[in-house]
């Protein structure tokens, strides 16, 4: 069975009338880069507060590490690093000097792992600046590398690639790629950007209006869905093409910019494909579409609002 790094069981919350959570219910394999999706106001930070014990744990289960939560929290902490909002340093000091001041008040931290745990975040050139001349994306990075800094076995990120721009995203992706492969660190954050979600996580928990919609490995959850691909053919067999594909049932199609867009399931592109062949229709090529985690998303949260 797979070990679990966060198991939450009816997890429920309030802030006066109005409830947040509404018996949350999910678990984070051990080992993973596991993305925590859902719409604004769905609860995705109060969870991730609950957790790191910033909001108070009133009704519900929490087990992080083997160690259930109110009463082993101290245990669990040692081994978890968390980024939760966005980081803040002291701006005169340096990078190396915040992280000796902020990570020594934990415990015992060592000049080379601070330097290894710069370096390891793409911040290298920089450990001798100034937090305060510090770009959004590099004060980002910084507050990853104090995650890291006491080597632990969970790292929990609240939006960590806020205010960066798509290279400062990609570079983000690669970091924590690494932390992941080079630490052994197993990774739960939260983000609201589905496309860096899928290149990055291997495991999903979608969220909405404080109950769990949907979690899972991404390979498996996109599996389930209808497959997409693309037709290219020369203008003059379009209508030919529209003939043989009207033959098929379950099957839709649309034109697209170059070709025909179609929505089947995944037994029949085989089929599709053999008989435009037979019809002698000159296909030019024949494109498959991943699978995107937005779509799911998307159909997800309109289930639970009922659209």
């Amino acid at each position: 069975m797979q070990e679990t790094a966060i198991k939450v069981n009816q997890l429920n919350k309030s802030f006066g009338r109005k409830k947040v959570l509404n018996d949350l219910s999910f678990n984070v394999p051990m080992n993973s880069i596991s993305g925590f999706l859902g719409p604004n106001g769905a609860g995705k930070t109060t969870t991730l507060r609950i957790l790191m014990g910033l909001v108070p744990l009133l009704q519900g289960e929490i087990v992080m590490l083997g160690e259930s939560l109110p009463g082993g929290r101290s245990k669990a902490v040692e081994q978890i690093g968390a980024v939760v909002e966005n980081p803040t340093f002291i701006e005169t000091m340096t990078a190396v000097e915040n992280l000796y001041w902020f990570g020594s008040l934990y415990k015992p931290v060592t000049n080379e792992r601070i330097l290894e745990a710069i370096a390891l975040v793409g911040l290298k050139d920089a450990a001798n600046q100034r937090f305060g001349t510090f770009s959004s994306g590099m004060k980002q990075r910084l507050g990853v590398a104090f995650g890291i800094l006491h080597k632990p076995r969970l790292l929990i990120l609240d939006e960590p690639t806020s205010g960066m721009d798509p290279a400062g995203r990609v570079q983000m992706r690669e970091i924590l790629q690494r932390i992941h492969s080079e630490e052994k660190t197993t990774i739960f954050l939260s983000s609201h950007l589905l496309d860096e979600v899928q290149r990055l996580c291997d495991y999903v928990v979608i969220i909405d209006r404080g109950r769990t919609a949907r979690e899972g490995y991404v390979g498996e959850i996109l599996s389930g869905h209808q497959e997409t691909w693309e037709i290219r053919m020369p203008d003059e067999f379009f209508s030919k093409a529209i003939e043989v594909l009207k033959t098929f049932e379950g099957l839709q199609w649309s034109e697209g910019p170059r070709g025909l867009m179609l929505t089947m399931k995944s037994e029949m592109s085989p089929g599709i494909n053999q008989a435009l062949v037979a019809a002698e229709i000159k296909v030019s090529a024949l494109i498959p579409h991943e699978a995107s985690l937005e779509e799911t998303f998307i159909r997800l949260t309109s289930e639970e609002k009922g659209n």
